[in-house]
C-alpha cells in the first residue's frame, strides 16, 4: 500500500509548500509534548489553545500569508485557534465533543503521532545503543520464559528478526554520519574549527557504542550463539509451530507463512554472519580514512599559517641574493646576519646580531721534541706490552693442538693448577668454534685442583 492511500490529501501541505512551514512544525511539536503526561491523546481544546499561543507569544512568532490576512487575526489566540483549524484539516488532529459537558478535545490522530515522533528524530536523533540489540537477541534464546517457550513466533523470531534489521540500520546510519563528518572536516578552515571538528568526532557515536562491538568484546560469542538457535528453529516441530502462529496472527496461507518465516530466520543469520562483519569493516575504514585525513589537514592549516613568515624569508632570500650596489661588503654584512641555510623557516634562532670580531693579542707556538731511536724502539716494545692479549683466537687455536689427543680434547685431562689455566681454557672453548672444533656439553661438574667446570668434550673437525 502506499504511503498517499493511508494518509489525508493535504497532510504534507503545510511542513512542504506553506510560508509558515517553521511555525506549524514548531507547533506540532509543542502540540504532541503536552501528551507526555497524559494517560491517553485526549485533551480538552484550551489546554491546547494556551500552550500553542504560549509558544508564539514566547518565541515573538506570527503567521503570514493570505490565508491569514483573509483571517483578520488580531492576537495569539486568534493565531492558536487557526492553527489548530489547519491541523485538523490536514489529518494531524482530530476534534471531539463530550456529549455530557458539552466540552471539546483535541485527539492527535496515528499519522499525526507518527509524524511528530519522525520530525522530533530528524530535529534531535537518538543515540542508539548497538550492543543492546545483540544482548537482547541472545538473552531471547538463553534465558527463555515459559511464556517465550509457548509462542516462539511473538516473543522470540519476531523480535529477534526486528532488533537485526534496526542494528542493521543503525550501523549503517552511523558508516554514513562518518562519511559527512569527513566531507565537513575538509572544509574547515582554520586549527580551531578543525579541533572542534575533531572534538564532536570523538563524543560522538563510535567512541561508546561501537566500541562495545568489536571483537575484543566477546561480542561475536554471542552472534555465533543466536546463529545456532536460529538453525534450531528450522527443525520440524518448532518450524510448523513458527507457521502456526504466523497464519492465525496476520491470517495467511501456510505457504506464505513457510515463506516468511523462512525469510526471516535467514535473513538474521546472514546478517549476524556475514553483513555485519562486512559493516563493521567499512565503518573501520573509515575510521582510520578519518584520522589519517585529519592529520593531513591538520599539518595543511599549519604550513598555511606560515605562508606570512615565508614571505619574509623568501624577501630576503631575494635581498641577500641581488647585490643592487657595487660595494661587495655591504652584500656579505646583510648575509652574515642570518642563517638562512641551517633553517627551514625564519625565527629568532635564524637571526645573528653582528658583533666586533676579536682579534689575536700574541702568536700561538707549539713546542715538541724528537725521540731517539732507542727511545722509539723502547716506547714500541712499550705499546706492544700494552695491546698484547695472551688469549687471543690464534694463541688459543694453539693451545688446544698442544691440549689435544688424537683429535680429541676432554676436560677431565686438563689439570687446572692456577687462574690462568682456567682463563685459557675459557678463552680456547670460546673461540673453538672457529678454529675448527666441535665442543660438547657433557653432564655434572668435575673438580681439578681449585677449581669446578663443567664436564665438556672438544672433537676436531
Amino acid at each position: 500500500m502506499n504511503v498517499f492511500d493511508a494518509v489525508p490529501a493535504d497532510f504534507f501541505n503545510l511542513l512542504a509548500s506553506s510560508s509558515n512551514n517553521r511555525i506549524y512544525a514548531g507547533c506540532l511539536e509543542v502540540l504532541y509534548r503536552q501528551y507526555e503526561k497524559e494517560i491517553s491523546f485526549k485533551i480538552p481544546r484550551i489546554q491546547i489553545r494556551d500552550a500553542v499561543a504560549f509558544y508564539l507569544l514566547e518565541n515573538h512568532l506570527e503567521l503570514a500569508g493570505d490565508d491569514v490576512t483573509q483571517e483578520n487575526i488580531t492576537d495569539a489566540n486568534e493565531e492558536s485557534n487557526f492553527i489548530i483549524r489547519k491541523f485538523i484539516a490536514s489529518g494531524w488532529i482530530s476534534e471531539e465533543k463530550d456529549d455530557t459537558t458539552f466540552e471539546c478535545y483535541i485527539v492527535m490522530e496515528k499519522n499525526g503521532i507518527a509524524l511528530a515522533e519522525f520530525l522530533e528524530r530528524l530535529a534531535s536523533p537518538g543515540r542508539p545503543e548497538f550492543s543492546s540489540y545483540i544482548l537482547d537477541m541472545y538473552n531471547r534464546f538463553f534465558h527463555q520464559t515459559s511464556e517465550q517457550k509457548n509462542d516462539l513466533y511473538n516473543l522470540v523470531l519476531k523480535p529477534t528478526f526486528s532488533d537485526a534489521k534496526a542494528l542493521s540500520s543503525s550501523l549503517k546510519e552511523l558508516s554514513t554520519s562518518i562519511k559527512k563528518t569527513i566531507e565537513t572536516m575538509l572544509k574547515e578552515g582554520t586549527l580551531v574549527s578543525l579541533t572542534e571538528n575533531i572534538i564532536s568526532y570523538c563524543d560522538g557515536d563510535f567512541i561508546k557504542e561501537y566500541a562495545r562491538l568489536v571483537k575484543q568484546q566477546n561480542i561475536h560469542l554471542y552472534r555465533n550463539y543466536i546463529s545456532e538457535q536460529l538453525d534450531k528453529l528450522k527443525s520440524s516441530e518448532v518450524f510448523e509451530v513458527l507457521c502456526d502462529s504466523l497464519k492465525d496472527e496476520e491470517n495467511i496461507s501456510a505457504v506464505e507463512a513457510e515463506d516468511r518465516i523462512y525469510e526471516m530466520i535467514d535473513t538474521t543469520k546472514k546478517f549476524l554472519r556475514d553483513d555485519y562483519n562486512k559493516i563493521m569493516d567499512d565503518i573501520k575504514q573509515k575510521i582510520n580514512t578519518y584520522i589519517r585525513i585529519a592529520i593531513s589537514r591538520e599539518r595543511m592549516l599549519k604550513n598555511k599559517g606560515l605562508d606570512m613568515r615565508g614571505s619574509v624569508e623568501q624577501t630576503l632570500r631575494v635581498l641577500i641574493s641581488s647585490s643592487g650596489d657595487d660595494d661587495s661588503s655591504i652584500e656579505r654584512e646583510i648575509v652574515n646576519l642570518f642563517n638562512l641555510q641551517q633553517y627551514n623557516f625564519l625565527d629568532k634562532s635564524s637571526v645573528r646580531y653582528p658583533h666586533t670580531r676579536q682579534s689575536l693579542l700574541h702568536n700561538v707556538q707549539d713546542n715538541f721534541e724528537s725521540l731517539s731511536e732507542e727511545e722509539l724502539r723502547i716506547k714500541q716494545a712499550e705499546l706492544e706490552k700494552e695491546s698484547y692479549n695472551p688469549y687471543s683466537k690464534d694463541l688459543m687455536a694453539s693451545f688446544m693442538e698442544k691440549i689435544a689427543s688424537g683429535g680429541e680434547v676432554q676436560s677431565s685431562n686438563i689439570p687446572l693448577k692456577e687462574k690462568g689455566d682456567l682463563l685459557s681454557l675459557l678463552g680456547a672453548v670460546a673461540y673453538a668454534q672457529e678454529n675448527g672444533w666441535n665442543v660438547e656439553a657433557g653432564n655434572g661438574y668435575e673438580e681439578s685442583g681449585n677449581y669446578k667446570i663443567r664436564k665438556w668434550k672438544a672433537v676436531k673437525r
